[in-house]
């Protein structure tokens, strides 16, 4: 069914239009909208010979499907590369996949920690490379491993422009799939820095790191908490324990997206993450009862 109402727009539609159709519909795209609501989305975006011919599949098809199917194959923004990528992290022993993780001034796209730490920072074909200078120096103070997942279109500047130690992945589209190549392999960081890893957890993480340190004397004040970690614990032991509590942290979030992974739409895949919603009912086909 899939293959009908795709072919369908893409029949009436030039490549161009229907990439500029595409990014339209996942700006003003609401996941959590019903699915009525997200076929009027469709309608607004939609010229009204295209929304016409589609039209039928209402009765049928969640909109939330026409938007995922649709954007995921002619918009080739972060949201479809996090999930091409993210997917070959699924189900492996111990291990915690996160996204968006606050990290000094920068929000980190992908982190993933085994034992070891990873960060991910996703350049697309769409986006510039302004800010990924400061982006990676931001991760190399908290990360064992730093990684640059790269259009093909940025490749070449980016294996110019970023430190030694960064791994570099380059990926591209190859009819339809999506394929990721290790260009580069991240060294082990040498330099990271316990004060940065301390602004990376909240309040009551500091006072668990603190816990598990089995120190009974707990600061008041969160300057005085990172400055008694700081003095107490050596670098490499607030290291290994900051593994723990962001594994632990997003431990349940990440469960959450490995048994719902198939019932996901990709493109609202960092929203599960984020509010561990239950896809049946966000994806209720209710349209046909309204």
């Amino acid at each position: 069914m899939r293959t009908d109402y795709v072919s369908i727009i893409e029949n009436l539609c030039t490549h161009e239009e229907i990439s500029t159709l595409a990014r339209t519909l996942y700006s003003a795209y609401q996941p959590f909208h019903i699915d009525i609501q997200v076929w009027e989305t469709i309608k607004k975006v939609f010229p009204k010979e295209v929304y016409e011919a589609i039209e039928p599949f209402k009765k049928t098809i969640v909109g939330h499907k026409i938007v995922n199917d649709l954007v995921l194959k002619h918009f080739p923004g972060e949201c479809t590369i996090k999930y091409h990528f993210i997917k070959n992290y699924l189900n492996r022993s111990d291990e915690v996949s996160t996204f968006e993780m606050n990290v000094g001034n920068s929000r980190l796209d992908i982190g993933r920690i085994n034992g070891k730490s990873h960060a991910y920072e996703i350049k697309t074909e769409l986006d510039s490379l302004d800010k990924l200078d400061k982006q990676l120096y931001d991760y190399l103070k908290v990360f064992d491993f730093v990684h640059v997942v790269v259009h093909v279109k940025h490749l070449q500047k980016v294996m110019e422009q970023v430190p030694e130690q960064c791994g570099i992945i380059s990926f591209r589209n190859d009819n339809g799939k999506w394929k990721f190549y290790t260009r580069r392999k991240a060294i082990q960081n040498t330099a990271i820095d316990p004060t940065a890893q301390l602004q990376c957890l909240t309040s009551k993480e500091l006072d668990q790191l603190i816990r598990l340190s089995s120190y009974k004397e707990n600061p008041v004040g969160r300057s005085n908490k990172e400055e008694f970690i700081l003095h107490m614990i050596a670098a490499e032991k607030i290291n290994h324990l900051f593994k723990n509590l962001i594994k632990k942290r997003f431990q349940k979030r990440w469960d959450h997206i490995e048994k719902n992974f198939e019932r996901i739409n990709p493109i609202d895949l960092q929203m599960f993450f984020r509010t561990e919603a239950d896809p049946y009912w966000v994806y209720y086909k209710n349209s046909s009862m309204v």
